[in-house]
């Protein structure tokens, strides 16, 4: 079990829904470690603290939310000498708001906030070079790239997934109700369309591209921070600077189709289309190769032939130096 696992369990065994050979996890893990226990006793004097006060509506955004619980629990302590000061408070928020939602009723899923519409998810993981369809209760159809996982509430009432990697989503439409995919700090919201989302934890972008309908790419703490994706048109959302822009991605669907196409393209997106699709760093030895332009397709794409063809068509030189390839060569020769 991991740490969320172990946050719920916390959840039902403050509330009394909790079955016994749930509550002897608990307990075993609780006695496994003194940090534990500390955790188990923060949360049971949170839990005095929030349990007679309405949870605050985390649709106005996690980090406004989190403020409006730390007022109200910092005003009940002030007010009750039973109340025992808290030390390291907001970092045992999330237990508070975990076990309060379970006696309103609902469960939140504090890592993605996924809404209250099941108490129950499930999770879809894929390994390297594994590709896996979902489909969901919606009749939804999602792809799955490699080292990707989709958590999802399994009574789908909301329509609103969690994406860590990357997927190709085909939804269906249903009575004008959104759907909505969370990723990194985005979220893409559609009626029925279908779209490619790239959110890989070690990468410094969320990446959309539709093909067809519209698409909405917003930050999820910020929601004037959007952009509307046509057919064609890929969006990309920086994870630092938490900005969403529309932005060309090549051959976003690679990995999905098995093909990389290249029309006249800039060396600069094909090495970022190859970056992707074989998960191997490209260097551009000058920026000035940038902008030279490459033609070609190639099926069931060879790393090693699609590199000879571009070092033969372009007169470049390529090496691999320090696990990474090398793109050497006189600009004006290929422009």
């Amino acid at each position: 079990m991991n740490q969320s696992d172990y946050l719920e369990l916390m959840g039902r065994y403050l509330s009394g829904d909790i079955s016994e050979a749930e509550r002897d996890e608990l307990l075993r893990w609780v006695d496994a470690d003194s940090d534990n226990q500390a955790a188990l006793e923060e949360a049971e004097k949170l839990w005095s603290v929030t349990e007679n006060y309405e949870m605050p509506d985390f649709a106005i955004g996690k980090p406004a939310a989190w403020d409006l619980l730390e007022g109200r629990i910092g005003n009940a302590q002030e007010g009750s000498a039973k109340i025992v000061k808290l030390g390291s408070f907001r970092n045992y928020l999330r237990y508070a708001a975990a076990v309060a939602a379970l006696l309103g009723g609902f469960w939140l899923y504090w890592g993605g906030g996924l809404g209250a519409d099941a108490s129950a998810y499930a999770e879809i993981q894929t390994g390297p070079k594994e590709e896996r369809t979902v489909n969901l209760p919606d009749g939804s159809v999602v792809v799955l790239n490699e080292n990707s996982t989709l958590r999802y509430p399994e009574a789908f009432k909301s329509r609103v997934v969690e994406l860590s990697g990357e997927a190709f989503f085909d939804v269906v439409k249903q009575d004008g109700a959104t759907f909505a995919i969370r990723s990194e700090g985005a979220q893409t919201t559609v009626l029925g369309t279908s779209f490619n989302v790239r959110a890989y934890p070690d990468e410094p972008e969320v990446t959309v591209t539709v093909e067809t309908g519209k698409v909405e790419v917003a930050a999820l703490n910020q929601a004037e921070e959007k952009v509307l994706l046509l057919p064609g048109a890929s969006g990309q959302y920086d994870k630092a600077l938490e900005e969403v822009k529309e932005a060309p991605v090549s051959n976003a669907l690679a990995w999905k189709k098995d093909l990389l196409i290249f029309d006249n393209q800039p060396l600069g997106q094909v090495a970022e289309a190859i970056e992707r699709y074989f998960g191997q760093e490209i260097v551009l030895e000058n920026e000035q190769l940038r902008n030279c332009r490459f033609m070609g397709e190639f099926p069931s794409p060879d790393l090693k032939a699609l590199l000879d063809a571009m070092a033969f068509t372009m007169e470049l030189e390529i090496v691999e130096e320090n696990e990474q390839i090398v793109i050497k060569g006189d600009a004006a020769y290929c422009q």
